[in-house]
């Protein structure tokens, strides 16, 4: 029986290391029952695919699909996509990759082997050491920090995973996988192996990816867990209230009850109470209606919205799919 694989990239632009990427997916030593095929997803590039490419043939690669997408959605949003046409073609398990190199692919025969000791899994690449700088190390940590805190659940995984078919069906019909992979497959509750994995080097160019993008992402990851994260503020504005208002209790006490007031005192500081106490009032006034209206409002469902993006699909023929 031949089992299907589909390896998904988002590309916008670096043709160059795809067609790198292309001739080490194709040299992989996978089992011979395994058909491997390339999804990629052109998130509306400025730069067309380039007449000719990619040079030579495939011997081992079942073929390469490019869905040239009418607008540019973002990386997290071109993986949806790519993630619903892959659920289509009934593969049996789907592999999201970057195109530049970084994601090395010689780790994608580890993940398919750790997929196959435990195929009920989703099997994820967590890099266990990072390549970047201190800046982006400690914006990281403090990203992981403040999701743990809002959600009460851990993230220390990308988009470099293998989803096997049976969560991919659920997965297309997630809400949230149309901003953030990682974090959609941690509040699915699909049981999770992590594979150690090093970041590999690019094969062309530089990253693209500023501080403002880092920070989008790091916010898109917190937005699938937004009702679970406002209620968390909206306790923690309660009792900041709770807090002020005992607060206010102890000064007015001290002020009129005893003579331990310090002339003044009693007014500055429940003047700062009080100023607590509103802000409390307002934050658990706009965490409530936030929630409301997230409770109340339609989202986007990849299954059903996703093709409503693909303008053409483009085949490349290789020597395995001819």
């Amino acid at each position: 029986m031949t089992t299907d694989l589909v390896i998904i990239i988002p590309v916008y632009d670096d043709w160059s290391s795809l067609a790198t990427l292309l001739q080490h997916l194709d040299a992989l030593d996978l089992p011979a029952t395994y058909s491997c095929r390339v999804l990629v997803v052109n998130d509306a590039s400025v730069q067309p695919v380039p007449r000719g490419w990619p040079d030579g043939s495939f011997r081992r690669l079942a073929g390469v699909d490019i869905l040239n997408l009418a607008c540019n959605l973002g990386h997290q949003r071109a993986i949806a996509v790519g993630l619903v046409s892959a659920a289509q073609t009934g593969c049996h398990a789907a592999i999201v990759m970057d195109g530049d190199g970084e994601d090395q692919p010689a780790d994608v025969v580890r993940l398919v082997e750790q997929w196959q000791a435990a195929p009920g899994h989703i099997i994820s690449a967590q890099r266990v050491r990072r390549s970047e700088g201190g800046a982006f190390r400690f914006f990281y940590w403090l990203y992981r920090l403040l999701f743990r805190l809002l959600t009460g659940r851990g993230i220390d995984f990308g988009n470099f995973c293998l989803i096997p078919s049976i969560h991919l069906a659920a997965l297309t019909r997630n809400a949230g996988v149309w901003n953030h992979l990682a974090a959609s497959i941690v509040r699915s509750r699909a049981p999770i192996i992590s594979v150690p994995t090093f970041r590999g080097t690019r094969y062309a160019g530089r990253s693209n990816m500023s501080f403002i993008a880092l920070v989008l992402h790091g916010l898109s990851a917190l937005s699938v867990f937004s009702d679970i994260a406002l209620v968390r503020i909206l306790v923690l504005s309660l009792v900041l209230g709770v807090l002020t208002m005992v607060g206010l209790t102890v000064v007015v006490s001290i002020r009129f009850l005893t003579d331990l007031a310090i002339p003044g005192w009693a007014s500055t500081v429940a003047s700062a109470l009080v100023i607590i106490l509103v802000q409390a009032a307002v934050l658990t006034t706009v965490s409530v209606f936030s929630l409301l209206y997230m409770r109340s409002t339609k989202t986007i469902v990849p299954l059903l919205d996703a093709p409503s993006y693909i303008e053409s699909v483009q085949r490349l023929s290789g020597g395995a799919a001819a």
